[in-house]
């Protein structure tokens, strides 16, 4: 009977643990302070499986006098979202990027350059109704719009050692876009079959690193770039998100760069 009694206890302390838990934001990506006045988007990264509407009015840019900044984030949507709701993909007006719209011709880029601004998210729910306790804030400085075209050339490989599971690094000269490092390289053998392992993003976005999930063997391997490949402003490796007609390297979007490497024996 005792035993029993210490085992229903156990189970309710842990329920009552798991009804009090609160959701949080862990990181806001780009990990930046300084970003670029042409800035597309962020991703917030929750602790917990979030609600997906009504949000956007929660989530406030305020300038440095403590205004909000208004008309800043396009409006919320189930699809900004990713599919264990724990990831928030917040698009600033990409009309406001681009010469020539109208939103641009009218009101500017969202943010200015050399002012600063803090991203506040506050009082969101997550999927059991439970509240953000305390606000997150993230400081920002902008700067200039970045007009640099992301350039394979301008990548440091780090190659790893054959029969050891260290990371296969790549470095970059630009802080890149967190999604894209994520879903927009992929490693494979001579023959195509993609390599299984893990990514890490480091180093404000400058660094992506692959482990594998077994040991490097000899022989050639390929890495793949989508050319969509994009820095937090929307410039890729086809071209400039603010590009004029006819500028762009491909004349279609998504093609696959090889960059070859090999394992020496």
């Amino acid at each position: 009977m005792k035993s029993y009694f210490i085992f229903f206890l156990l189970i309710v302390l842990t329920a009552c643990e798991t009804q009090v838990k609160t959701p949080f934001v862990e990181t806001v990506y780009p990990t930046s302070k300084v970003l670029p006045e042409n800035l597309l988007r962020m991703y917030v990264q929750f602790s917990q499986p979030m609600k997906t509407i009504d949000n956007i009015d929660k989530i406030k840019l305020i300038d440095e006098h403590g205004n909000e900044v208004k008309n800043v984030f396009n409006n919320n949507t189930q699809d900004l979202w990713n599919k264990e709701q724990t990831q928030h993909t917040l698009n600033l007006d990409p009309a406001r990027v681009k010469t020539g719209l109208k939103a641009n011709e009218l009101l500017g880029h969202a943010v200015k350059p050399y002012k600063n601004y803090t991203l506040l998210i506050g009082d969101l729910e997550d999927v059991h109704h439970q509240k953000m306790k305390t606000s997150f804030r993230k400081k920002i400085t902008i700067e200039k719009s970045d007009i640099t075209i992301p350039k394979i050339s301008d990548w440091k490989l780090t190659i790893p050692e054959i029969k050891s599971k260290d990371s296969f690094v790549v470095s970059f000269q630009q802080m890149l876009d967190y999604n894209s490092l994520k879903h927009r390289l992929v490693i494979t053998d001579a023959k195509n079959n993609p390599i299984e392992g893990s990514i890490s993003i480091k180093k404000q976005e400058t660094q992506r690193s692959f482990q594998p999930t077994e040991t490097w063997k000899s022989g050639s391997k390929i890495l793949y770039v989508d050319t969509r490949l994009e820095a937090p402003s929307g410039n890729n490796l086809n071209g400039l998100f603010d590009h004029k007609i006819g500028s762009l390297k491909y004349s279609r979007e998504g093609v696959l760069e090889k960059i070859p490497f090999t394992i020496k024996p």
